[in-house]
């Protein structure tokens, strides 16, 4: 009897376990994208972004000072998403010498994902943490690696 309790409570773990990974929207150190939509082909090619810092293509790295939100609105809808503060303000030039935002140094970066194995990332100038896409100064959208 004691076996069968044992069995049945190692079983929920490891159900409980599976469950949690497969439903988390954190992203692991270092996880490559490669560009979907036009301006991210054309502007920041392929990233690597992580909870510390996003790198383009062109070798260009913007480091995140810290998160300060887990969820974001986008098109009315709540989703989870990682809102970062970056450490220090720029808007760097990256291929062709495009600008990543093109309006005043990128001071947020909020990256979400909509649909299963894309990421969109948005870029945000301003003092504030963004709260909705509707803040946005351009927005990416890659697929995983």
């Amino acid at each position: 009897m004691r076996t069968g309790k044992m069995k049945l409570i190692a079983s929920a773990v490891t159900i409980i376990a599976l469950f949690s990974v497969s439903f988390s929207h954190a992203f692991t150190a270092g996880d490559y994208y490669l560009p979907v939509s036009a301006e991210a082909k054309a502007i920041t090619g392929d990233i690597q972004i992580d909870d510390f810092s996003i790198r383009f293509e062109t070798g260009a790295t913007m480091k995140f000072s810290e998160l300060v939100a887990e969820t974001y609105e986008v098109d009315g809808k709540e989703l989870p998403a990682s809102v970062y503060r970056v450490a220090q303000p720029a808007d760097p030039a990256l291929k062709d010498g495009k600008y990543l935002c093109g309006k005043g140094d990128v001071s947020y970066i909020v990256y979400w994902m909509a649909v299963p194995e894309q990421i969109t990332i948005g870029v945000f100038t301003g003092d504030k943490p963004p709260r909705n896409d509707a803040e946005r100064c351009r927005a990416y959208i890659y697929k995983n690696r």
